[in-house]
């Protein structure tokens, strides 16, 4: 896989992959993602977002210890914590998203 990697991927033509609902994964696939983010023979431009409900994990989760695995390996890496959305954070995105004015779409938002 890092040979993958490092064949189909540069600086101008990064990988992208969002995976959604870490909580859910074992760890041979957690295993996966820290073989493939920690190649460092290789030039691999590959970006990882990932994401995990935090009330769905322990301490002692497969995903913190990969998270500390990579940090270890000089894996950079930036957390960001996202609380729950209010209505009105919700309905300025269905506004963005739809080009109407926030006070049109608010039945939407609820």
């Amino acid at each position: 896989l890092q040979l993958f990697t490092r064949v189909v991927s540069s600086k101008s033509h990064p990988i992208m992959l969002f995976l959604d609902d870490l909580h859910w994964a074992d760890s041979a696939s957690l295993d996966v993602l820290q073989y493939i983010l920690s190649d460092i023979k290789g030039s691999s431009c590959i970006y990882i977002v990932g994401s995990y409900r935090s009330n769905e994990v322990l301490k002692d989760h497969a995903i913190f210890r990969l998270m500390n695995t990579l940090n270890t390996c000089n894996v950079r890496l930036s957390k960001v914590n996202l609380d729950g959305m209010e209505i009105e954070d919700v309905n300025h995105i269905i506004s963005d998203a739809l080009g109407i004015f926030p006070r049109i779409c608010k039945p939407l938002s609820q």
